[in-house]
């Protein structure tokens, strides 16, 4: 996915109340996580090996499923 698409899919987490961060390097780069503000928490991605991050597909599935 693009820089296009991390975009989209940041605006739509920020729509429903989310944050989308990079992870960063090593195990979790190329992946994101989906935090909550209110809580300061990240979402479990409930992805084997990768329990907090997300691939930006995986991001947006959740997030649709968990829409406001």
């Amino acid at each position: 996915m693009s820089n296009a698409d991390e975009k989209r899919v940041s605006r739509i987490a920020e729509r429903n109340g989310f944050r989308l961060e990079k992870a960063g390097h090593g195990k979790g780069h190329g992946r994101f996580y989906i935090v909550n503000p209110v809580e300061g928490a990240r979402m479990r991605s409930g992805v084997a090996d990768h329990e907090y991050s997300f691939s930006l597909e995986e991001a947006e599935a959740w997030l649709s499923a968990h829409s406001k």
